[in-house]
Parts: structure tokens; sequence; C-alpha cells
């Protein structure tokens, strides 16, 4: 049997899920996504993930927000 191959979404979910932080250098050089900010809409609009972005370094790093 085919082993099934995770999604973009899927792997940035369980990043995020375990408590870490993502920019877009960790997405390519871990997973290969250049596109990260079209990955993170999704999970922020389809899966109501509540993601928080922090700018203060001159670029992009998410993470979710503690409930």
């Amino acid at each position: 049997m085919a082993r099934k191959r995770k999604s973009q979404v899927e792997k940035v979910m369980n990043f995020l899920n375990a408590g870490k932080k993502l920019t877009a250098k960790t997405a390519i050089s871990r997973f290969g996504i250049y596109r990260l900010a079209a990955v993170i809409h999704i999970l922020r609009n389809t899966f109501s993930m509540n993601i928080t972005t922090d700018n203060k370094k001159g670029f992009a790093s998410y993470s979710l927000t503690p409930k």
C-alpha cells in the first residue's frame, strides 16, 4: 500500500500545534513551502486557527495564540 504524504497545510498545522514559531525561512528549509502566507491564510479562514504574526524583526514569524 502506498503511504499518503502530508499536505503543506497539515505540516504547518502540526508544527504550530507543537507550540513552535514558524518563519518563511524555516518553512522553506523544513517543508519546502515557498508561499507560507497562503498556507497561514488557509489555516486562519478554513480551520479557524488563531495565528498571530510578529513583524518586529523585519520578517514575519507565525505562532498560535494561547487560549
